[in-house]
């Protein structure tokens, strides 16, 4: 660290080190200027100019660099900024204080089979955002995939990033040889079924314990790439409904033609092959939440990472037919929206409206900072799924989120006033 200038020392508190790659070392900092703990990768610039593997290893520095303050959601790894100081490199980014899930590739260390579902979700989800900004990561494997605290994954590496519409010559013989799909040993040109090839085999890997294959070296691997079959998930692990197994052994189908076309199909399937619990799975799985969300009326114009801070920041709960959610008269600092069911709006007994999934009540506690008193009482008729959010969490949420729930809001309260104008016109045209 000796040689990197004063200005870096000055705004960067290095605290240790967290690890060491063949480009340099990642260190656990603290960022002065913005006041929060960042992760710093340092990369030896002299290793750039080395004739034998410079050109490759300028070409992955660049993508990672390229790529500093462009890549937003919550489950990716934020790369914040990018610099040089003296003979180093840097890439400040997002510290992530858990491990990574290559801790949960072993038998005796694996997770539970719906805590892989929703993380391979996550995944799929993080990965669908980058594909939309025309990347391809081509490097997903356990070591890849951290786990931070509140259930979050986030995916990280992106200096193999494929990008879709580039002209530049990119590295091709990039990646980790079990993850690699078939094609990639035909030389073609990497796709979306890449990744999902790899998000495939990670799956059955935190399933079984195991590789999908029997091979014993890099070259009978590939060769079983190639030409063999993969060992059956059931053959590994025979505790696991058909709807797991089908997922994951379509996601590793040796024909891309065969493997999911998009992300989304292969959300679908993992969702459908969440274990069936006694809480409504919408209030169970996050996998489940965020599948609802994107359905509901409500959320059309969040976005997906909005979707999950939404998740992140509310309580899903299941609530009985005939319960007063709040009371006339009452005060209240939540805000809430139907993901399933319906509830009765009374005034005074008498009722006033009827709301179903997708709709919002209790918005005022947001948008009037005084906090009125309820004007009516919101009454369940079916068994409802409730999301519920404390108006001290939205207003310490993103800029971003509550700008979309502002205008949610917004669309709902023209809504209801154009409703309240169509009965008064009715009923002047019923008196004339």
């Amino acid at each position: 660290m000796s040689s990197v200038n004063d200005n870096f020392r000055s705004r960067f508190e290095i605290r240790r080190e967290l690890g060491k790659g063949g480009m340099g070392e990642v260190y656990l900092a603290h960022d002065t200027f913005n006041q929060r703990d960042v992760a710093i990768k340092l990369a030896r610039l002299q290793l750039l100019e080395d004739p034998e593997v410079g050109a490759r290893a300028k070409k992955m520095w660049l993508n990672e660099t390229r790529l500093a303050g462009k890549l937003r959601h919550p489950c990716i790894v934020e790369l914040y900024e990018a610099g040089v100081a003296e003979d180093f490199g840097y890439l400040v980014m997002e510290f992530v204080d858990g491990g990574t899930l290559r801790n949960h590739t072993r038998p005796g260390a694996l997770l539970p089979v719906e805590a892989v579902l929703e993380i391979i979700y996550k995944v799929c989800n993080a990965l669908e955002y980058a594909n939309t900004l025309g990347l391809l990561h081509r490097d997903i494997k356990p070591a890849n995939i951290m786990l931070a605290a509140g259930n979050m994954v986030k995916v990280t590496d992106f200096g193999t990033a494929y990008f879709t519409q580039s002209d530049e010559t990119q590295v091709f013989d990039v990646g980790t040889l079990p993850y690699m799909p078939p094609e990639h040993f035909k030389k073609r040109p990497p796709t979306v079924q890449s990744d999902i090839y790899a998000v495939g085999v990670m799956a059955y890997q935190l399933l079984a314990g195991a590789l999908p294959f029997n091979a014993t070296n890099f070259q009978d691997m590939i060769r079983q790439k190639l030409d063999e079959d993969f060992v059956p998930l059931e053959t590994r692990r025979r505790d696991l409904a058909n709807e797991v197994r089908f997922a994951v052994h379509r996601a590793i189908h040796n024909d891309p033609e065969i493997r999911y076309s998009s992300w989304q199909a292969f959300c679908d399937a993992l969702a459908l092959a969440l274990p069936q619990v006694d809480r409504s799975r919408e209030v169970a799985f996050e996998t489940a939440r965020f599948e609802v969300l994107r359905k509901l009326p409500f959320f059309a114009g969040f976005a997906d990472a909005q979707l999950w801070e939404t998740i992140h920041i509310s309580r899903w709960r299941d609530v009985p037919e005939a319960t007063a959610i709040f009371e006339q008269g009452g005060t209240g600092d939540r805000i809430y929206v139907i993901a399933k069911g319906d509830v009765v709006v009374l005034r005074d007994g008498v009722t006033l409206n009827r709301l179903g999934p997708g709709e919002c009540f209790g918005e005022i506690a947001y948008l009037d900072a005084e906090r009125p008193r309820r004007s009516a009482t919101v009454r369940t008729r079916t068994p409802l799924v409730l999301i519920e959010i404390e108006v001290a969490a939205l207003e310490q949420s993103s800029e971003a989120l509550q700008a979309a729930f502002t205008r949610a809001f917004m669309q709902v309260m023209v809504k209801r006033l154009r409703h309240a104008d169509k009965r008064v016109l009715d009923v002047l045209g019923g008196q004339g």
